[in-house]
């Protein structure tokens, strides 16, 4: 059999070691962290961008389905509401496009280029960029449901693996920030 010859990555809701360790003993060789580094002080995203990310409480979280044709989940930004309200329109609208918007192909699979239906209608790059240079207006801000390591504060990327894979609690963290 193949048992054991491929990596299973277990990613989603991981937010302190306890966490990594479960998943370790339940067969998974790695995790994967998204939305905890994307907070960190070290990453080069605005820092509306991380304000945005880090300060997402459960209600504020949006799913939908993406360009890619996967489930999203985002952060209510006007921009995804304005884009829900219009998903019937668009996908009725939807058509193949003779070439990607943006002059270079993003995606393998994308619902706008390809005029799929059944699949998101806007240009991620576009979303992307806008929600990377901290434009809350215009940006789609995608993000874990589960809590951050540090809830809604931004701590350094030793301190997230400090607390990660050592569980040391950076100083001044409460156990009412997390």
């Amino acid at each position: 059999g193949i048992e054991g010859k491929i990596p299973l990555i277990a990613a989603g809701g991981i937010s302190c070691r306890d966490d990594i360790l479960r998943l370790q003993a339940l067969g998974a060789s790695a995790v994967q962290l998204g939305t905890a580094f994307a907070v960190t002080r070290e990453c080069d995203a605005d820092p509306e961008f991380k304000r945005v990310l880090a300060e997402a409480k459960p209600e504020d979280m949006v799913e939908f389905v993406s360009v890619a044709g996967l489930p999203a989940r985002a952060v209510r930004t006007p921009w995804l509401e304005k884009y829900i309200r219009l998903v019937p329109k668009l996908q009725a609208a939807a058509h193949v496009k003779a070439k990607c918007n943006m002059s270079f192909d993003c995606l393998t699979h994308c619902g706008l280029r390809d005029g799929d239906a059944t699949m998101g209608q806007f240009c991620i790059d576009q979303q992307l960029g806008h929600a990377f240079e901290g434009d809350t207006r215009r940006g789609l801000f995608f993000r874990g449901a589960g809590r951050l390591p540090f809830g809604d504060q931004i701590r350094s990327v030793q301190e997230l693996l400090q607390w990660l894979l050592g569980g040391i609690r950076p100083a001044a963290l409460t156990m009412e920030t997390v």
